[in-house]
């Protein structure tokens, strides 16, 4: 298998552990806090699902716009700016992202980042 291909790989094993993680957060201890943030736990995991499609095409950064629009693209799943920052709040309280430089930008917490190949 070529560094890239091992790198893809990689990328596709972390957006499935952080999903999982995700996931299993909010239909467990996580579900108070989502409740006390106003956040269905239907959000909660189309939200994990979307950005963890986002980690699996090696993205590491991910705009919190491009979420919110997706996110309208996707029956049912449709969101609105206020919806949007509250699942942002949680996602980060509950530690699975952090927000980066850029105010637009986000990147999930807890994932090894691909081992780039040498040479």
């Amino acid at each position: 298998m070529s560094g890239h291909g091992k790198r893809e790989a990689a990328s596709r094993a972390n957006a499935i552990a952080w999903r999982d993680r995700v996931i299993d957060d909010v239909r467990g201890e996580g579900r108070a806090a989502a409740r006390a943030y106003e956040v269905s736990v239907d959000l909660v995991i189309a939200a994990a699902e979307l950005i963890a499609a986002y980690m699996a095409a090696g993205e590491c950064e991910i705009s919190r716009t491009d979420l919110k629009l997706s996110g309208r693209r996707r029956p049912g799943a449709s969101m609105g700016a206020r919806q949007a920052q509250r699942l942002m709040r949680y996602l980060k309280a509950r530690g699975h992202i952090e927000r980066c430089g850029d105010p637009d930008l986000v990147r999930p917490i807890g994932i090894r980042p691909p081992e780039l190949p040498l040479g």
